[in-house]
């Protein structure tokens, strides 16, 4: 007699997730980094997603199987509200889970939309802070549970009528093994053609309107005579093909072009090499209007890196003004200004706050901790 594989011995739980977009942001990376740390022991899973963009691929290395969610018809315009739900039923009816998880506000709302129709235990993520209206509450509670990745999500959600008992925080996890500190070896200076002497002030995130790219902009040019030195790394994409965000994405650049410092602008587009940037780079500037929970600021505390963000949504969760990072108002150029000067100025500041934001990652953010939390949410509604 062979002997058993025991993958095959053990029922798990299988539960489906729902993704809407097939793009990598900071959702898709915190559950993907959720899912590594968990592997398909305790629960099987299965993912619904669209099958362009680099989710799927990530999906497969981790032998998660993709089935196609197809949200919008062959011209790229959004599917209507009864088909979208007849694709979901189907979906969900084939895989035949335990339970289903949706990756987004937007997605929980899909689903709940046919849970009652399903009869599955449906919960969700909210990583969003907009405002909704009563239609999108109620479809939204009808899940069973839902995850704020914030206490400010939370509260922003149940003050707009969401129900309450279902919502609960389970904060996103960071890889403190991953995203840990290592001596810079100046390999991004080289790519970019910098002397050693230069200094890199990065801002990594999806380019929209909320992350705030155009106001560091301005702080640049502010900063340009005092910080000549000084380079500003723009990482990452835009995705939406609004008029508006394309002109956002111009405005960064026509700033630097306006104010004569368009060489010390580098727009990197989306990069694999995260763990890197942020040991390579001086600083991190973080701008946005609003931030449940950035990512970004998980994995760069994580690093021990000198951050500068906008004390809004989920950030002041994450750092501490003047004890491990500075953090300005909300889109209060001067302050920000401000802020990035006293980095720039202080090295022993720059050290001190490094120091205590990496600490503060492996005690309050481990990617462990946080997948066994989202396991036992899981396992609760089994």
């Amino acid at each position: 007699m062979g002997k058993a594989h025991p993958a095959k011995d053990i029922m798990r739980p299988k539960i489906l997730l729902f993704f809407e977009y097939g793009t990598l942001n900071g959702g898709e990376f915190s559950l993907l980094a959720m899912l590594r740390a968990m592997g398909q022991v305790a629960f099987e899973f299965v993912a619904a997603a669209p099958v362009s963009g680099m989710l799927a691929g990530r999906l497969g290395e981790l032998g998660i199987e993709v089935m196609p969610l197809v949200l919008r018809d062959s011209h790229g315009r959004k599917r209507g509200i009864e088909e979208i739900n007849l694709h979901l039923v189907e979906i969900i009816t084939r895989v035949s889970p335990d339970l289903v998880h949706s990756n987004s506000l937007a997605m929980g709302r899909m689903v709940g939309r046919v849970a009652s129709e399903v009869k599955i235990p449906c919960t969700s993520h909210l990583r969003d802070i907009i405002k909704l209206n009563k239609t999108v509450i109620s479809d939204l509670n009808q899940n069973a549970a839902l995850v704020a990745v914030s206490n400010a999500t939370r509260q922003y959600h149940i003050d707009q009528g969401m129900a309450q008992e279902k919502v609960q925080v389970i904060y996103n996890g960071v890889d403190t093994e991953l995203f840990c500190p290592a001596p810079k070896t100046g390999t991004i200076k080289r790519e970019l053609g910098l002397s050693s002497s230069a200094v890199l002030c990065a801002n990594i995130g999806q380019v929209c309107l909320r992350k705030g790219q155009t106001l560091l902009a301005q702080a640049a040019v502010s900063l340009a005579r005092e910080f000549p030195e000084v380079n500003y790394l723009f990482v990452g994409e835009r995705h939406s093909q609004k008029s508006e965000s394309i002109k956002y994405e111009n405005t960064i650049r026509q700033t630097f072009q306006d104010a004569g410092i368009e060489d010390r602008l580098f727009c990197l587009g989306f990069r694999r090499d995260i763990p890197v940037l942020l040991n390579e780079v001086d600083l991190l500037v973080h701008a946005a209007h609003q931030e449940p929970l950035g990512r970004v600021l998980l994995e760069a505390a994580s690093c021990g890196q000198v951050i500068v963000a906008t004390n809004v949504g989920g950030t002041p969760e994450i750092l501490t003004d003047m004890v491990s990072a500075l953090l300005a108002p909300s889109n209060d150029l001067d302050a920000l200004v401000a802020a990035i000067g006293q980095m720039l100025r202080d090295r022993e500041l720059r050290i001190r706050l490094g120091r205590q934001a990496r600490t503060a990652a492996i005690e309050k953010f481990s990617l462990p901790a946080a997948a066994a939390r989202v396991g036992a949410f899981w396992e609760s509604f089994l």
